[in-house]
C-alpha cells in the first residue's frame, strides 16, 4: 500500500461570501473581546441540507457548520479535515482513512467512524433521493443497495472507531475526487438523523435550521431573507477566532459600497466594481482561478436539443471572449471541454471561437425550430451573471434563435432539473481541477439529475466508457492519453456550452486578518476557524 498522508489546512474559496464589521468596536487583534463579522451572500439560501444539490449561498453557510473528510488547497491539492490522513493501495481500489481522534460534535456527542458510515450509506440510499448516490457507484455492494437487497454498502466498514475504509469493485484513481471536498458529502450527526425515516430527509425540517455539526460555528438563527447568525463551536478541533458571523444577504452592489464604508472586512467583488474597489484606501484586492467553470447546461433530454450541431451552434454563436472582456474585466479564461485537469487536455481541441455565420450552417443543417422560444434560467443576484445573459440574448438572437431571460429561484431551477422542464440553465462552480475523475459526475449516463450532478441529463455511452478507462489505471502517464481521448470527444459533444472559467475575486480590508483567497466559489471558507479581527 503505498501511503499518501496529507497533513495541513484546507483551503477553498468562494464566489460570494463576504465578511463585514459589526456595530460594536472592534476585538484587538488575536481575537480578544466577543469579536463579530458580517457576511455577505450574493444569493437567499433555502436549505441546508448536504443531500441536495445547493446553489451557492447554501454550500457557503454549511461548509461553516459542516465538514468533510478532507478537502482541497488553494493549488486544489487534497488536504485533511476529519480524517488526519489517508493511504491509497497501488491497485486503487482500497482507501483507508484515519480520522482525528476526540473529536466531537457542537452539542458535544463524540464524534466516530460510524458518523462517516452513517453519511456515505444515506448519500448511496435511493430511497434518500440525494444528489450524490451515483458517485458511490464504484463502492463494493452499491448494486445491491439500490435494489433494495441491502441495507448498507458493504465495501464501507470501519475496523475502529476511527477508521474507515473504501473496498471500491474496480480500480478508480480518481475516486477522492467524487467523495469529499468543498460543497461535497459533508458528515452527517447519525446521532440526531439516524432514526429517521431517509425516504423523509430530503424535505426534514431539521435541515431549515441545522443547530449540530462538526464546522466552526453552529446555526443560532435563519431570518429568511435577511440574515443567518452563526456563534463559534466550542467543541470545534481548534480555537475559532471570529466569535460570530452575521450572513447577510445583499445584492453585490450595495455589498461593494459597504466595504467602502468599513462595513465590509471581506467581499467577492463583481469583475464590474473591480476598478472602483482597487481605489478604495485600506482594501487589498487578490484574485484565483476557479476550479470550475460558468456554463449553460442544454436539456438534452428535450429532442430539439439532442442533435450535437445545435450545442456546437450555442457555442460558436457566444461571444465568450467578449463577454471575458467587456463584463468581466478579463478576469477568466476560455475552455472548450467539460475537463479542466491541465494533464489530461488535448492541444488540438477545436477552440469554438465567435462565429455568427458557422452557427447559423449548424442550426439550418440539424434543422433547428428557431421559431420556438428559447428560455435561458438562472438565478439572478451576481450583476456580472446577469450581464452574462443580456450578452447571450442577444449573441442567440443574432443567429436567429428566440432566446428570452427565464429569471428564478434556486429552488424553481432544481425543480426544473428534476422535471427537465427548462432549455437552458445558465450556471457556475464544481471542482474540476483536482483530476479529470471529477467531471465525470457532470456527463455520465448513470448520473443524470437527480441520481447525480448531471443537470444538462446529458447521455453518451462512448464518452462513459473514455472516462472510465481513465479511472482504471493509477498512474498520470498512463491515465493522460486515455483522458485526452475522452475531452476530444467531449468537446465534440458540447454536454454543456461553455462560458468561461472565471477568476474569484476577493477585496479585504485591514481588520481581517488570516483570509487566504481560493478560486473553489462554494468553499471560501476553508480556513474560516483561523481568521481575526484587529482593532
Amino acid at each position: 500500500m503505498r501511503k499518501k498522508t496529507l497533513i495541513g489546512l484546507a483551503a477553498l474559496s468562494v464566489v460570494g461570501a463576504l465578511l463585514a464589521g459589526c456595530t460594536s468596536a472592534p476585538p484587538e487583534e488575536g481575537g480578544g473581546g466577543d469579536a463579530s463579522a458580517n457576511v455577505y451572500l450574493y444569493q437567499k439560501p433555502v436549505t441546508f441540507n448536504p443531500l441536495k444539490p445547493a446553489q451557492g449561498a447554501e454550500q457557503l453557510t454549511m461548509s461553516l457548520i459542516f465538514d468533510n473528510l478532507f478537502t482541497t488547497d488553494p493549488d486544489f491539492a487534497f488536504t485533511p479535515r476529519l480524517a488526519e490522513k489517508w493511504e491509497v493501495s497501488d491497485d486503487a481500489k482500497t482507501f483507508t482513512f484515519h480520522l482525528r481522534k476526540g473529536l466531537k460534535w457542537s452539542d458535544g456527542t463524540p464524534f466516530t467512524a460510524d458518523d462517516v458510515l452513517f453519511t456515505y450509506n444515506l448519500a448511496a440510499n435511493p430511497k434518500a433521493g440525494g444528489a450524490w448516490s451515483a458517485r458511490l457507484a464504484g463502492v463494493e455492494g452499491y448494486a445491491g443497495l439500490q435494489d433494495g437487497s441491502a441495507k448498507t454498502l458493504s465495501g464501507l466498514t470501519a475496523p475502529d472507531e476511527n477508521t474507515v475504509v473504501f473496498h471500491l469493485s474496480a480500480p478508480n484513481a480518481g475516486f477522492m475526487s467524487l467523495i469529499g471536498y468543498g460543497s461535497v458529502m459533508f458528515i452527517l450527526p447519525q446521532h440526531i438523523l439516524g432514526e429517521k425515516d431517509p425516504a423523509s430527509l430530503l424535505e426534514d425540517p431539521w435541515f431549515a435550521k441545522p443547530t449540530v455539526g462538526m464546522g466552526p460555528y453552529v446555526m443560532k438563527a435563519f431570518n429568511v431573507d435577511q440574515d443567518i447568525e452563526l456563534e463559534a463551536n466550542p467543541d470545534y478541533r481548534s480555537q475559532v477566532g471570529i466569535d460570530h458571523l452575521y450572513l447577510k444577504m445583499l445584492t453585490s452592489d450595495v455589498a461593494t459600497a459597504q466595504l467602502g464604508t468599513g462595513e465590509i472586512d471581506l467581499a467577492q467583488v463583481s469583475a464590474l466594481d473591480l476598478d472602483a474597489v482597487k481605489a478604495l484606501p485600506g482594501v487589498t484586492v487578490t484574485s484565483k482561478p476557479s476550479a470550475g467553470f460558468t456554463r449553460m447546461a442544454v436539456n438534452f433530454g428535450k429532442p430539439r436539443f439532442a442533435d450535437e450541431r445545435v450545442r456546437q451552434a450555442l457555442v460558436y454563436a457566444i461571444d465568450r471572449q467578449g463577454i471575458i472582456d467587456g463584463v468581466l474585466g478579463g478576469e477568466a479564461t476560455l475552455l472548450n471541454s467539460d475537463i479542466m485537469t491541465s494533464w489530461a487536455l488535448p492541444d488540438d481541441l477545436e477552440k469554438y471561437p465567435h462565429d455568427p455565420a458557422k452557427a447559423k450552417e449548424l442550426l439550418a443543417a440539424a434543422g433547428f425550430d428557431t421559431s420556438q422560444e428559447v428560455k435561458i434560467s438562472w438565478v439572478p443576484g451576481q450583476r456580472d451573471r446577469d450581464q452574462m445573459v443580456n450578452v447571450i440574448i442577444e449573441n442567440l438572437k443574432a443567429v436567429g434563435i428566440k432566446a428570452v431571460a427565464n429569471q428564478v429561484d434556486a429552488g424553481a431551477l432544481t425543480a426544473s432539473y428534476g422535471d427537465g422542464s427548462y432549455d437552458l440553465a445558465l450556471f457556475g462552480g464544481g471542482v474540476y481541477t483536482p483530476d479529470p475523475a471529477s467531471t465525470m459526475p457532470i456527463v455520465a449516463c448513470d448520473q443524470k439529475f437527480p441520481a447525480g450532478a448531471n443537470t444538462a441529463l446529458f447521455c453518451n455511452a462512448e464518452l462513459d466508457k473514455a472516462m472510465l478507462e481513465g479511472q482504471q489505471v493509477a498512474g498520470e502517464e498512463q491515465r493522460a492519453p486515455i483522458y485526452q481521448k475522452a475531452a476530444r470527444l467531449d468537446n465534440k459533444l458540447v454536454p454543456y456550452v461553455w462560458i468561461n472559467v472565471p477568476n474569484t475575486i476577493w477585496a479585504t480590508s485591514e481588520r481581517l486578518k488570516g483570509f487566504k483567497p481560493h478560486g473553489d466559489f462554494t468553499n471560501g471558507f476553508w480556513n474560516a476557524a483561523d481568521w481575526k479581527i484587529s482593532g
